[in-house]
């Protein structure tokens, strides 16, 4: 299936008992290994991934001449091991971003969503670890420019040509971990591409899409995506259903289209975490998606009919249920309600505050 044809299907979400036939992709590894049979506690995975970014650069201003990243290390594992167990709940988790700088979160679930990539590729243990450390450190090159990153302004055209050397200037940071020369010159080579595209329009090399690294390639649409549904300090953040829409759109000539269809397969076209309308005038949030049904996941209810928090926990499984549909994509802070306990608690649970 082309790419033009997944956004005629997304435009046409009233038929919504319709599978939406996307490109066949790879069965997922089922590695034992990776699976960690007792349940994994998600929030101190994902707090203790935000944590271990932070210090990290804070290590980076001290200008240490060795910095240990075995945390670093540790911190890809364990996404990896938590996607494995429930890739829906850590899902959930990738919609936070961070208050004292947009770079903590960003990290973390650049990470999350490169994984998600990565397993849909069927990348053996040592990739796949590999892939999640090197997202994780993809942004470590902006510790030099975070002044002009929190502006709260769109950049100017100087500016923004400024922060561009951030992709350029990691080696002298990568020089100073504590890691095999064979890994720090994988690092260096993906997190120095993940802004090339497949077009040639990307930078610092402006490569074609062949000349890119296949991790750098993933974490490239990781990157996007996760930049377009968080927000920043000069803009608010795209909903999730629209930056899909904009994903798709970019893999026809900036993006690998493959590794785009592999992302959407697996995130669906409304994403996790999402809030949509139905048909029934209640407002619900995704919590699961359904990839033969990319238009039909599995929602709680957030708000009925009636503009008010249900009773009791509602959930559908609208690829069970055919008389109820997605009507559009909303933004759940601006939702119409007479409950003012619920607004705030929407706009406030999109911020990692522990």
């Amino acid at each position: 299936m082309k790419l033009s044809d997944i956004l005629k299907k997304i435009q046409q979400t009233q038929n919504q008992s319709q599978k939406i036939d996307l490109p066949e992709t790879s069965k997922e590894t089922s590695d034992e290994k990776f699976i960690q049979q007792q349940s994994l506690d998600f929030d101190k995975i994902y707090a203790d991934s935000i944590n271990i970014i932070k210090n990290l650069f804070k290590e980076l201003s001290s200008q240490k001449q060795s910095i240990y990243i075995d945390d670093v290390v540790s911190a890809s594992k364990n996404i990896i091991k938590a996607i494995y167990q429930d890739i829906n709940k850590m899902l959930l988790y990738s919609c936070y971003s961070t208050f004292e700088s947009y770079i903590y979160a960003h990290s973390v679930n650049v990470g999350i969503y490169s994984a998600v990539i990565g397993i849909s590729k069927n990348l053996n243990e040592q990739e796949l670890e590999e892939l999640t450390l090197c997202a994780l450190l993809h942004d470590i090159g902006m510790n030099d420019y975070l002044n002009i990153a929190h502006k709260p302004y769109k950049l100017t055209e100087p500016e923004f040509e400024e922060i561009k050397k951030h992709s350029e200037i990691i080696k002298k940071y990568i020089e100073t971990f504590q890691i095999s020369y064979s890994l720090k010159q994988k690092i260096l080579l993906v997190v120095s591409q993940v802004h090339e595209r497949c077009n040639a329009s990307g930078y610092p090399k402006k490569l074609k899409c062949e000349e890119i690294d296949l991790f750098a390639k993933i974490i490239s649409i990781a990157d996007v995506y996760e930049a377009m549904t968080h927000p920043r300090p000069y803009r608010e953040r795209i909903l999730p259903h629209d930056a899909i829409v904009s994903l798709v759109k970019q893999a026809q000539t900036e993006l690998d289209s493959q590794l785009v269809k592999l992302f959407v397969d697996k995130i669906s076209i409304f994403p996790v975490g999402s809030y949509v309308k139905l048909n029934t005038g209640e407002i619900a949030r995704v919590i699961a998606a359904n990839p033969s049904f990319p238009v039909r996941p599995k929602v709680k209810i957030i708000l009925t009919s009636e503009k008010l928090p249900p009773k009791q926990t509602e959930i559908i499984n609208l690829a069970e249920v055919s008389s109820i549909n997605i009507v559009e994509a909303v933004d759940e802070t601006k939702i119409d309600t007479t409950d003012k306990k619920l607004i705030l608690q929407l706009k406030a649970q999109r911020w990692w505050v522990r």
